[in-house]
C-alpha cells in the first residue's frame, strides 16, 4: 500500500495489491511535458513511492503517461501526452463546468472517474481512436481493467 504523505492522489492496484499506476492531479493549466517532467523527478526524488509499472501526472489539460522501467531514469519525457480538454469534456459537460472552473478535488474525482470507465471501455476507445492507441499498446488498459482504483491510499 501507498502512505498518504506521498503525495500521490490515485492508484491502481493489481490483484495481488501490487501497485499498477500511479497518480498525480493538479489543477494547474499551461503546464508543458518538460513541466511535468520535472514535477514527476520531484515526487519520485521525495516521496515514497511503491514500484509502478506506469506514472500519470494530470492536468484538466493534458494527461501524462509514463510507463516507467527499472532504469532509474526519473526525468525523461512523459511516453504519451493526451489531451485532456477533449478527453475530460463529457464529465465537465455533466457538471456544468470548465476546465478552469474545477477545483483540485473535484479535478481527483473526475480523473478517477475517467480512468474507471478507461478500464470499462478502453480497447474498445482505443481501436476507434488512434489518439488512445498507446494507452492499449503499453499495456496499461489491460492492467487497469483488472485493477482495483483508489484514491489518497492510506
Amino acid at each position: 500500500m501507498v502512505s498518504q504523505d506521498n503525495g500521490i492522489d490515485l492508484v491502481a492496484y493489481d490483484g495481488a495489491g501490487q501497485a499498477v499506476l500511479l497518480g498525480e492531479v493538479k489543477s494547474r493549466v499551461g503546464t508543458s511535458e518538460q513541466w511535468a517532467a520535472r514535477f514527476r523527478r520531484n515526487l519520485l526524488a521525495h516521496g515514497t513511492l511503491p514500484r509502478a509499472p506506469f506514472f500519470l501526472i494530470a492536468t484538466p489539460e493534458r494527461l501524462y503517461f509514463w510507463k516507467q522501467d527499472d532504469s532509474g531514469a526519473t526525468d525523461d519525457p512523459p511516453a504519451f501526452t493526451l489531451d485532456a480538454t477533449k478527453e475530460f469534456q463529457p464529465y465537465f459537460d455533466k457538471l456544468q463546468k470548465t476546465p478552469l472552473g474545477l477545483g483540485e478535488e473535484a479535478l481527483e474525482l473526475l480523473v478517477l472517474a475517467w480512468l474507471t470507465d478507461i478500464a470499462r471501455r478502453g480497447d474498445l476507445r482505443a481501436k476507434e481512436d488512434h489518439t488512445m492507441r498507446w494507452l492499449s499498446d503499453s499495456g496499461l488498459i489491460a492492467m487497469l481493467e483488472r485493477a482495483r482504483i483508489e484514491m489518497h491510499p492510506v
